[in-house]
């Protein structure tokens, strides 16, 4: 049986056709395709003006005493965070979470401007003001406090 090479000449341009065709078509498609910007970040609420947080120097400025009052009802945990520019370390801080028992409106911890190792501690001179950030966790969600001391 003899093969006819007109009959794969003509399959080979249709083929050929067919995927010149494909990849023009897709880069028309691509070229008006529009990219929606998706937030990364959730804003959180800020709390009640009732609640109300101080830092108390101690110890000529080696460590503080954090208060709050005002709790929201139903919280369940507090997030805290200072930050705060050092003489020679640039930017430092203290982080940590706090557990609040069910009722308790009221909250304090003294908290280290520095590090402490095997009970020695190095202390942070504080240069400015000192950023809190204290996030509340509970039944109603997340919400908010920031200040400068």
């Amino acid at each position: 049986m003899k093969k006819n090479p007109v009959v794969f000449i003509v399959i080979g341009v249709v083929v050929l056709s067919l995927v010149v065709f494909l990849i023009t078509r897709n880069k028309k498609n691509g070229n008006n395709t529009t990219v929606e910007a998706t937030p990364t970040e959730m804003l959180i609420p800020t709390v009640d003006s009732s609640v109300k947080a101080s830092l108390e120097s101690l110890s000529g400025n080696k460590e503080v005493m954090l208060k709050m009052s005002g709790l929201p009802k139903g919280t369940s945990s507090v997030d805290y965070e200072l930050s705060y520019q050092t003489a020679q370390q640039g930017l430092q801080g203290v982080i940590g979470t706090v557990t609040v028992e069910e009722g308790n409106s009221e909250y304090e911890k003294k908290l280290t401007l520095g590090t402490c190792s095997s009970g020695s501690c190095v202390y942070h001179q504080v240069v400015g003001k000192i950023k809190l950030t204290l996030k509340f966790n509970g039944d109603y969600g997340e919400k908010i406090f920031e200040k400068e001391f």
